[in-house]
């Protein structure tokens, strides 16, 4: 996680995703299993890095990466209380000198709480392509 700031995400040593990477890309990983690019794509089983244990989401447009969304999975949170998982995210990007809100010439890394869907998540907001 030490080029987050450059928009590189890396769930493992194979696996790593940067602005730009698009679904042809993705097509391309040991994680592709015949998933529609343009649905809200579910990464089976967890990652573990950074001492963290992690979900993690991807969306396309237009085949290119829009966002990856992560989910810590540390500590059980129950359902009513999924705003302190949250709390925990900010915590994650303060280890690594981050705010809840960070902009960059790729996009942007937040701490997002969507309370429609009652999810809290690290998200990667890449720029699209024009």
């Amino acid at each position: 996680m030490d080029r987050w700031t450059d928009g590189i995400v890396a769930l493992n040593e194979s696996f790593i995703i940067f602005p730009g990477y698009s679904f042809n890309d993705f097509k391309r990983s040991a994680f592709y299993t015949g998933q529609d690019g343009s649905r809200i794509i579910t990464l089976d089983g967890f990652f573990y890095f950074d001492n963290h244990k992690f979900l993690v989401e991807l969306i396309f447009i237009k085949e290119d990466i829009y966002s990856v969304s992560l989910l810590c999975c540390d500590v059980e949170i129950p359902f009513e209380a999924e705003e302190e998982r949250r709390k925990l995210h900010d915590e994650i990007l303060q280890e690594h000198g981050l705010n809840r809100e960070n902009e960059y010439s790729w996009g942007k890394i937040i701490s997002d709480y969507d309370a429609r869907g009652n999810v809290s998540s690290i998200d990667f907001i890449y720029s699209l392509r024009k």
